[in-house]
């Protein structure tokens, strides 16, 4: 079992629940929470700057995936295992409809759990990827052979320049030393095999996109580029029911805009979701 992170804020302290979730965020308001699952090499707290800048008293629910964090113990190579265990814990964290939000590795894993459960007819009402890789393939396998060659080192050393570029603004510092901190506890066979299984996913032609779908990317993201996250737009607009995902780019922000650029991502993402609450409401016969 996954561990928690319970965190306060102002008057309204995170609940803790087994599975490892970020506690309640502002006021104690009855909305429909986020789940979200973070980038491979980091861990939960990932979402915790994003988390402090939500203002609409929104719960927002974060899991270590498999092989990271509480979870470091429980590696898999096999994809299939990594959606198993997101959809276990999206169906247990939420008796109701629920927000999907995943962050590059934990975008691929959001959105093929997202497919399992829709089609289960569990109501997820938006699915928010950001940074995600379009597509699996042999770049990611020959990084898990890298990795077991080289050592966690010489990994660390390259992925952190890949997220923040080689000059990052000092502002990004704390966020630096976090990545520099999660990256070094993982162990060589956890980020390898968290690779080999991204290695095998195909790619977005198959995820059939609901309406309340949106890509999030950032222009100076040197690892998963615009170009990636549009490609996943054209892939998911081919099956889209109703309109095709929505997608925002940030002038900045690196592959960990996320955290780095948590203000301006919070606030995308509270205006998507209010509005497609609002169309849900709409079509269900209510008052937006």
């Amino acid at each position: 079992m996954a561990g928690y992170a319970a965190i306060s804020r102002g008057r309204t302290a995170g609940r803790r629940c087994a599975g490892g979730w970020l506690g309640m965020n502002g006021r104690a308001r009855p909305e429909i929470p986020v789940i979200a699952f973070h980038a491979l090499g980091l861990d939960r707290h990932s979402f915790e700057p994003l988390r402090r800048c939500l203002q609409d008293g929104r719960r927002l629910v974060a899991f270590d995936l498999l092989g990271h964090g509480s979870n470091g113990d429980r590696a898999s190579e096999c994809l299939e295992d990594h959606v198993d265990y997101a959809t276990e814990r999206i169906l247990r964290a939420a008796d109701g409809p629920v927000h999907l939000l995943g962050h590059s590795f934990g975008g691929v894993v959001a959105a093929l759990a997202c497919q399992r459960i829709r089609s289960d007819g569990h109501d997820v009402i938006s699915l928010a990827l950001l940074a995600t890789p379009s597509s699996g393939g042999k770049l990611y396998a020959d990084r898990s052979d890298a990795l077991l060659l080289n050592g966690v080192e010489p990994f660390k050393q390259s992925t952190l320049a890949r997220w923040f570029g080689e000059t990052p603004p000092p502002q990004w510092r704390s966020n630096i030393e976090y990545a520099s901190k999660s990256l070094s506890s993982l162990s060589a066979t956890a980020i390898a095999s968290a690779w080999r299984a991204l290695a095998t996913f195909g790619d977005f032609s198959s995820v059939t996109s609901q309406p309340g779908a949106m890509c999030i990317a950032a222009a100076d993201d040197l690892s998963t580029p615009p170009s990636a996250m549009s490609a996943i737009v054209d892939a998911m607009s081919e099956n889209a029911i109703g309109s095709g995902p929505a997608l925002k780019t940030l002038p900045k922000g690196g592959h960990l805009f996320p955290l780095t650029m948590a203000p301006d991502v919070a606030r995308m993402l509270e205006a998507h979701w209010g509005a497609v609450e609002g169309e849900a409401l709409l079509k269900a016969g209510g008052r937006a």
